[in-house]
């Protein structure tokens, strides 16, 4: 019983490191999109002298900061707790 809860302790830090290493893999890509849509989205909004296009910035930071903080944050000790 003790070494099959040891099994199953293992294969949990194992999925979750998993999980943490999909995290920071897929946040240098939608780190590359959320930096190339800001400043084209500034761009847009100063060549159109619109303030309005800058909005969807506002969600993907939102999506930037919940996965930096899955991947390099603290975000997986605060739900064990």
């Amino acid at each position: 019983l003790e070494r099959q809860l040891l099994m199953q302790n293992q294969m949990r830090e194992r999925q979750t490191a998993m999980q943490i290493a999909w995290t920071r893999e897929f946040l240098k890509y939608f780190g590359t999109f959320f930096g190339l849509a800001a400043v084209g989205l500034t761009a847009g909004a100063i060549k159109k002298k619109n303030p309005g296009v800058l909005v969807p910035i506002v969600p993907l930071s939102f999506i930037f900061a919940y996965q930096y903080d899955m991947g390099y944050g603290t975000l997986l000790q605060r739900i064990k707790g």
